[in-house]
């Protein structure tokens, strides 16, 4: 570990985690967005508690609020170890398309959502975990 990185136990429920960030020259502490999307995902959970959360992370609540406010704008990743599901897709001759640009288009139960076809793909996976949320 280098000198500017720092390690730090939290403990929670009886188990003890360790949490790496680095500190920039200032001393603040620099989060990777993975930790910031994990630690948004577990604020979001049912029952818990931002208060708490920020607690457990050493953070103060304005910011665990702010990340939340990053990851509901789709400009924060939630991150998550369980494994993904996927869906299927299925494509078209695009040649009956040929007067429209060819879009790429999400179906989750009554709600179909087109996106333009250069649409990034870190933008479409924000998208189905928010999507995920809300069903």
């Amino acid at each position: 570990m280098s000198e500017r990185t720092k390690a730090t136990a939290i403990e929670c429920a009886g188990f003890v985690e360790r949490v790496d960030f680095r500190r920039s020259r200032s001393g603040r502490r620099l989060w990777s967005t993975e930790q910031k999307g994990r630690i948004v995902r577990e604020s979001l959970v049912p029952g818990a508690r931002v208060a708490d959360v920020a607690r457990k992370y050493g953070l103060r609540s304005q910011q665990l609020t702010h990340w939340r406010r990053a990851a509901r704008a789709g400009r924060l990743a939630l991150v998550t170890d369980e494994p993904a599901e996927f869906v299927e897709i299925a494509l078209e001759d695009l040649a009956a398309h040929r007067k429209t640009e060819p879009k790429i288009e999400i179906v989750v139960g009554k709600v179909l959502l087109r996106l333009e076809r250069d649409a990034a793909s870190t933008r479409i996976a924000e998208i189905v975990a928010a999507l995920e949320r809300s069903a």
